[in-house]
C-alpha cells in the first residue's frame, strides 16, 4: 500500500482549523448575547422572508415538503438608525406583518421578541 499524499492531509488540516474557528466564533457570540441586557425599540418590520435551512438546502428551487426552514426579518427602528436584521422563529414570523410597527426586544444580536402597537 502507498502513503496518502501530502496534499490529502493539508486539506484535512486546513478543513479542522477552520471548523475549529466556526466553532469558537459561535461560542464567542452566544457567550456576548448571553451576556448583553435586553434591550428595546420602536421598530417597522422593513420585510422578512422564509427560506430552505443552509443546512438542509437541496439543489432544487422548489421548497420540499416537511423541509425545515429558517425565516428572517428586517426591522426599521423609528429613531433612524440602521436596519437591523434578525433570525426569528416561524411563530413570530408568522404573526408580524410587513409595515407593521411595534416594539423589538434584542439581547445583543439575539432577537426577543416584538409586540405589534395596539
Amino acid at each position: 500500500m502507498s502513503k496518502p499524499p501530502l496534499l490529502f492531509f493539508i486539506v484535512l488540516a486546513i478543513i479542522a482549523v477552520l471548523a475549529t474557528r466556526q466553532f469558537i466564533k459561535q461560542r464567542r457570540e452566544t457567550a456576548v448575547n448571553d451576556a448583553s441586557p435586553v434591550r428595546t425599540l420602536m421598530v417597522k418590520v422593513k420585510t422578512k422572508r422564509e427560506y430552505p435551512s443552509p443546512n438542509r438546502r437541496s439543489r432544487q428551487r422548489e421548497v420540499i415538503a416537511g423541509e425545515e426552514m429558517r425565516y428572517e426579518a428586517w426591522f426599521h427602528p423609528l429613531n433612524g438608525a440602521s436596519d437591523i436584521k434578525a433570525i426569528v422563529g416561524e411563530r413570530d414570523y408568522n404573526q408580524m406583518d410587513t409595515g407593521a410597527q411595534g416594539e423589538l426586544k434584542m439581547q445583543g444580536s439575539r432577537f426577543v421578541s416584538f409586540t405589534p402597537a395596539q
